[in-house]
């Protein structure tokens, strides 16, 4: 059986990643949200391949010495497989590659899955958005991890 391979996300990956991203979220970004990351030198876009087939990504920012996870997802039938767990000590190590001191994030409120997935990280949160994402409107909570 292949293993799951962690890599860059490039232009090739972009059909595949809006289809996940599309089918996870109610509020998805667009192709060309993700494809301006394949070019802003401040961003990691990364994928999560499986048997060459995309199953999960995430796309992360440094600046100022900070970490921002910006957009994490794998593919529903992937779940609870450790993909997420994977690009998380991906991020990390982008994290400690750029000499960053910590990584924030913010998630739904009601995402209860994804925030115990950043807490078993060492997340903490430390803040909450009120009405901050769209299509449910939703409060979310900003989580830290300081390094």
């Amino acid at each position: 059986m292949p293993e799951v391979l962690i890599r860059k996300m490039v232009h090739r990956d972009l059909d595949e990643v809006v289809a996940i991203e599309n089918k996870v979220f109610t509020d998805p970004w667009t192709y060309n949200a993700f494809k301006t990351d394949l070019y802003n030198d401040m961003a990691y876009p990364m994928v999560a391949v499986f048997d060459e087939e995309v199953i999960g990504y995430a796309c992360v920012y440094v600046v100022a010495g900070e970490v921002q996870i910006s957009n994490i997802a794998v593919e529903t039938e992937f779940r609870k497989r450790g993909v997420a767990k994977m690009l998380m000590n991906e991020i990390l190590k982008i994290t400690e590659d750029q000499n960053c001191s910590s990584v924030f994030l913010e998630v739904r409120e009601s995402n209860k899955a994804a925030q115990e997935l950043y807490i078993s990280y060492g997340f903490k949160a430390v803040a909450k958005r009120d009405a901050y994402y769209r299509y449910p409107r939703e409060n979310a909570i900003i989580m830290v991890k300081e390094i």
